[in-house]
């Protein structure tokens, strides 16, 4: 193994060179310098030196011209080995010769040349080399530095004309920074983007190309800079001198010379104008979009809802009559076996066989009900309501909802009042929670938070289930669409809680994402006011036994359904009043016309050919005040305006299909006004 000095003033050079020769097994040791080369060789003695040429103070010539006039003379007698990225000029090839340089190897040459240089150096020896004059020596030394100097600066003169022409052609600003952040140079391309002279942009004048809160950072990221010389990067609008707004994007990055000392920056400004005038276009092109399909889904769901509440105004319609037939059925059964007139046996066999059908009209009246709120045209009776207060009476309905093996997590948040039917705030939340556990089979949690967010009440249902795909959540809101395949479901959870929370002024925005969960957000208008309960009206009513014993009533019913309508007045005379009836409101008109006595009570569905319920019933009460109205409708569109708010305060509207006792029950409350 031999002892190796390596000599270069660049440390990336050396640290090449030692690597290298460290895998023949030599001991490498090191200089950066001339000086410090000629001291380690009269310490160390290294077997050969490997040298470069050009090194600032002692260049590699000189060091080996004095290295061989050295006193030590096992120092002066190593071999000497020159690495270098130039070819020495002719005139220092022989002084090279004379002071015993052993070889000469370009770095650009295979690396083994140079380990094979050494080989052969370490094989021959010390060399023996008579020193020349010093004068002499001089002279030659000086020609060599002289025509390197010149070849230098003719390659930086051709340089900087290559570096000014690229700058000059460059289609983006070009800035020049020392390490204090100051321009020493700009092209000419940044004049021509900012509209300012070269002197303007020059010193600090290019921080005008930035914000200026952002002043501060780009100068200090100039001086500090990062150990990687991270890149920063601006973008920003700029107004000229002629008033033309620009948008610049502005890349500044920090160089850093061989040793990895701060030398400063270069500044990349770049015209975006067009660009961002493309993005913003962009960008209103997707707004018109999106609002397009927002306006396409809302005409569909508004058609779908038109579509829903046609079809319960005529269902109900249907269940109406067929629901009251089958309880006067019921009723002549019951008193045919009372009487004994019909065996218990054969009646029970009847009241049952009818209870069935009960049953199918009752859940077919369900159906309807979630057709109706899909639609936004349920019969609603909005009260003032404490959503935090509601939530936590709720809450054992609501776990029931979740049913097993699901954790229901109730999480008020000191919420404003809102203006909603509690029924229909409870149908809402119900749906809402059935979905959420539907949609988590093995369990999990079902998290309901309320929230105030600006003027409004936020109500959140969030599940941590499967979640749903885009293509689900597009089609989510759909009547009669389920993802449920072989349920007996309706589709219509969604669809109805969409409906109510629209009727009540509000929104509702579903998340989701598969394998994550889904998130129903309930955004409802805060009210002010003081907070009540449920309306009158809503629930159970009792029927009375009898009109109120004041003398006989009448009343006016009007229907243009023909067996709704018979059905009902039968409903009306054996709860002991007196019934008239007609088909439409201009037939209602002539019956008043022609009865002189009094007219207690006018009960006239809403939805009618030609005058619908509430013209007739504003025309009637201008001849005949004093008589009471009930309002009947399966589809109260004509007593609702956009925002699901009755048109006709104060009136009992009676929800169809409805049962004999609710009936009852409505006109006694009216009568007894």
């Amino acid at each position: 193994m031999a002892t190796v000095l390596v000599v270069d003033d660049v440390a990336a050079n050396r640290e090449l060179m030692s690597m290298l020769l460290g895998y023949r097994g030599h001991e490498v040791i090191e200089a950066s310098d001339g000086a410090d080369a000629l001291a380690l060789a009269q310490s160390r003695h290294p077997d050969v030196v490997v040298s470069d040429v050009l090194m600032p103070g002692i260049d590699g010539l000189e060091m080996v011209h004095r290295l061989r006039s050295a006193p030590d003379e096992r120092a002066a007698h190593a071999p000497v080995i020159f690495y270098t990225a130039n070819y020495l000029e002719p005139e220092t090839r022989p002084i090279a010769e004379a002071c015993g340089v052993s070889q000469v190897v370009l770095r650009s040459a295979d690396p083994r040349e140079l380990l094979d240089a050494v080989d052969v150096a370490l094989r021959n020896g010390p060399v023996e080399i008579t020193p020349r004059p010093a004068d002499e020596f001089a002279t030659v030394h000086a020609r060599a530095i002289n025509a390197k100097l010149v070849e230098k600066v003719r390659a930086l003169r051709h340089t900087e004309r290559r570096f000014e022409a690229m700058a000059a052609s460059s289609p983006v600003g070009i800035v020049l920074l020392d390490a204090g952040g100051y321009a020493t140079y700009v092209n000419p391309r940044l004049s021509e983007i900012t509209a300012m002279t070269a002197d303007r942009l020059l010193e600090r004048g290019w921080l005008a190309c930035l914000e200026p809160v952002t002043h501060a950072e780009a100068v200090e990221a100039v001086r500090a800079g990062a150990a990687d010389a991270v890149e920063h990067r601006y973008r920003n609008r700029f107004v000229r001198d002629d008033g033309d707004a620009r948008w610049l994007r502005v890349h500044l990055r920090p160089i850093r010379d061989a040793e990895a000392d701060l030398a400063g920056a270069v500044v990349m400004v770049d015209d975006v104008t067009d660009l961002v005038t493309a993005e913003e276009w962009a960008a209103r092109e997707m707004r018109q979009r999106q609002e397009e399909a927002r306006r396409r889904d809302a005409e569909r769901l508004d058609s779908l809802r038109r579509m829903a509440g046609g079809m319960a105004h005529d269902f109900n319609n249907l269940l109406g009559a067929m629901l009251g037939f089958v309880t006067l059925a019921i009723e002549q059964i019951t008193e045919e076996v009372e009487a004994g007139r019909l065996a218990p046996a054969a009646g029970s066999t009847l009241l049952e066989d009818l209870g069935q059908v009960t049953k199918g009209g009752e859940r077919a009246t369900k159906l309807t009900e979630q057709l109706l709120a899909f639609g936004r045209r349920e019969i609603s009776k909005p009260v003032l309501v404490d959503v935090d207060t509601f939530l936590a009476d709720a809450a054992g309905a609501l776990a029931t909802a979740a049913g097993p093996g699901i954790k229901l997590d109730l999480r008020p948040g000191d919420a404003p009042p809102v203006l909603i039917d509690p029924r229909l705030l409870e149908r809402l939340l119900h749906n809402l929670v059935h979905n959420a556990r539907d949609a988590m089979p093995d369990g999990g949690t079902i998290t309901v938070t309320t929230a105030r967010a600006g003027d409004a009440t936020t109500i959140s249902v969030a599940d941590d289930g499967r979640g749903m795909p885009a293509e689900v959540q597009a089609r989510a809101f759909e009547p009669f669409f389920s993802t449920k395949v072989g349920s007996r479901t309706a589709g219509l959870g969604l669809a109805t809680a969409h409906g109510v929370v629209t009727q009540a002024g509000g929104e509702l925005t579903l998340t989701s994402s598969p394998g994550v969960g889904t998130t129903v957000l309930i955004s409802l208008p805060a009210a002010a006011g003081s907070v009540t309960g449920a309306p009158a009206g809503t629930g159970d009513v009792p029927a009375p036994a009898a009109p109120p014993g004041r003398g006989p009533r009448t009343v006016l019913l009007v229907d243009d359904e023909r067996d709704l309508r018979e059905v009902t007045a039968r409903f009306i005379a054996r709860a002991g009043y007196h019934v008239l009836t007609a088909a439409d409101g201009h037939e209602a008109l002539k019956v008043a016309e022609h009865h002189p006595e009094p007219i207690h009570c006018l009960v006239t569905d809403v939805m009618m050919p030609g005058m619908d319920g509430r013209q007739l019933a504003h025309r009637f009460l201008s001849d005949r005040p004093e008589t009471k109205v009930v309002f009947i409708s399966g589809y109260a569109e004509a007593l609702i305006d956009d925002d699901g708010r009755s048109l006709e305060p104060g009136r009992t509207i009676l929800a169809k299909p409805f049962s004999s006792a609710e009936l009852t029950a409505a006109l006694a409350s009216v009568l007894a006004a």
